[in-house]
């Protein structure tokens, strides 16, 4: 804080004229001191500014008298700019000289190159103290250490990156499990690599009803050095003869039903179809979902849909509303504004097994 007086007082004595020296001689260099103190008091400084970068050089102490000088040093981090001062004064008006803020300017760790098969990136933009690089390896190559470096302080006057620089190694992925009654290709590699490709099928077996390959037959080396699904099964998969009552089944006729076998159906005239009209042979032998039914009353509508976009539409072409579940448009309605065409419709429910 600084304190400031406009009281200006001057005084002088004339010794000549004392008639009684002594006495007088005391008052008057009671008057001077005082008037000096009053001056000196009167334009002192608060505490002297702090920095973020620079910190004071002693204890600070709650006002300085004209003329006071105080000097600063660099903060642990921080170097000095000799081209810029590094103290300040207390002037005339009760204000501390300035001090640039580029006085002391931050220590930079060691510039890190792209490793091989990658490369570092300044997220700040440098690599100065306070700052962080982080490492990404190129796609087939997977990262082995730190991927994001600080640049630390080492001590009072070193700073550091917070760990050794990562390396970009090759992805590589062990040969896939092996399975029962089947093989995988090719089979003769003790590595492979990043997005390699085996594919596995079964074997035949005498004595045995053909085996079916359960699973993905395809899987590929991934980029967390795994294959991408479990190995597959090869077992035999026998689903039931597909009978439904009071209906007929329409297409997929077969005298055995293997895995991924696929049927449809239909109801009698009059009734309603309960369920999917398509059913598929899945691995555990049994239809899905399951076979449907015929009833004499309709099945429950589904919930309604809410809307559907429709994208590039223009009056009077045919629209493509993908799987509308059952559900149609009707009554379409174009509104014009501008430039803008907005198309309106409403939905209702087409059971197309009525």
């Amino acid at each position: 804080m600084c304190v400031r007086y406009s009281l200006t007082i001057s005084a002088s004595c004339n010794f000549q004229r004392l008639t009684r020296p002594n006495h007088f001689s005391a008052q008057c260099f009671l008057v001077t001191l005082l008037v000096t103190l009053l001056s000196t008091s009167s334009h002192a400084c608060g505490k002297p500014p702090t920095f973020a970068n620079m910190k004071l050089k002693g204890n600070p102490k709650t006002s300085y008298g004209v003329g006071e000088q105080v000097q600063y040093t660099c903060r642990p981090g921080f170097i000095r700019q000799p081209a810029f001062n590094i103290s300040s004064v207390c002037t005339a008006n009760g204000q501390w000289s300035p001090i640039s803020k580029n006085a002391c300017y931050r220590k930079s760790c060691p510039r890190q190159g792209d490793p091989v098969n990658g490369q570092v990136n300044y997220l700040n933009g440098s690599s100065e103290f306070g700052t962080q690089i982080q490492y990404v390896c190129n796609p087939g190559f997977y990262l082995i250490g730190e991927g994001v470096l600080h640049c630390i302080l080492l001590s009072e006057s070193e700073v550091q990156w917070s760990a050794e620089p990562p390396v970009c190694s090759k992805i590589l992925c062990q040969p896939p499990p092996n399975i029962a009654n089947g093989e995988f290709f090719p089979s003769h590699q003790d590595v492979f690599e990043y997005h390699e490709v085996v594919t596995y099928r079964c074997n035949r077996v005498s004595g045995m009803d053909e085996l079916s390959l359960v699973g993905e037959s395809k899987m590929y080396c991934s980029e967390n050095r795994l294959w991408s699904a479990n190995p597959p099964e090869c077992k035999v998969v026998k689903c039931p003869r597909p009978v439904i009552q009071n209906g007929r089944q329409t297409s997929g006729f077969s005298k055995k039903y293997s895995y991924r076998a696929t049927v449809m159906f239909e109801c009698n005239q009059g009734l309603f179809l309960h369920g999917s009209d398509t059913v598929v042979c899945e691995g555990d032998s049994t239809w899905q979902p399951p076979i449907p039914t015929c009833r004499s009353e309709p099945p429950p509508p589904p919930t309604t849909p809410s809307s559907i976009g429709v994208p590039n539409s223009t009056k009077g072409a045919p629209l493509d509303l993908g799987d509308s579940k059952g559900w149609i448009i009707s009554e379409v309605l174009f509104h014009f504004c501008g430039r803008l065409n907005v198309m309106y419709g409403t939905c209702f429910y087409l059971n197309k097994h009525q």
